[in-house]
């Protein structure tokens, strides 16, 4: 018998909605997070998924090519939403700000998030 995240997954990989995502939190050694030389905050990956990003939150036109609104991203996970700090989807990053909501079946995770400009990288420590 399949577990409710699984059903969850199977469904997401044929469905077109659903694209990959990887998911990051703060890299940590000893219990404190790690920044490199230049002082920016490092970031681990925790695990891959599946999601989608609702732009609809968003109330201000922006004509510009990359939207750096602030967002409704979902995503199918079990882990803890404490521990995320990014969400990488398509090609774009987003940084966590607060958990949004989330199913009675503890499957899916909705997470208010602003995207990252592209030209302007996340510090990755292992990918």
């Amino acid at each position: 018998m399949n577990s409710p995240i699984d059903t969850a997954l199977r469904m997401a990989k044929v469905s077109p909605l659903y694209s990959e995502a990887v998911l990051y939190g703060v890299a940590e050694e000893s219990g404190a997070a790690v920044f490199d030389a230049a002082g920016e905050m490092q970031f681990d990956r925790i695990g891959q998924t599946y999601g989608y990003a609702d732009k609809s939150k968003e109330t201000v036109f922006t004509a510009s090519q990359t939207y750096e609104g602030s967002h409704l991203v979902t995503v199918i996970t079990d882990y803890a939403p404490n521990g995320l700090a990014l969400i990488l989807l398509g090609h774009v990053f987003y940084a966590v700000h607060s958990v949004h909501s989330s199913d009675v079946l503890g499957v899916s995770l909705t997470l208010d998030c602003t995207s990252l400009p592209a030209d302007e990288p996340p510090n990755i420590r292992n990918a």
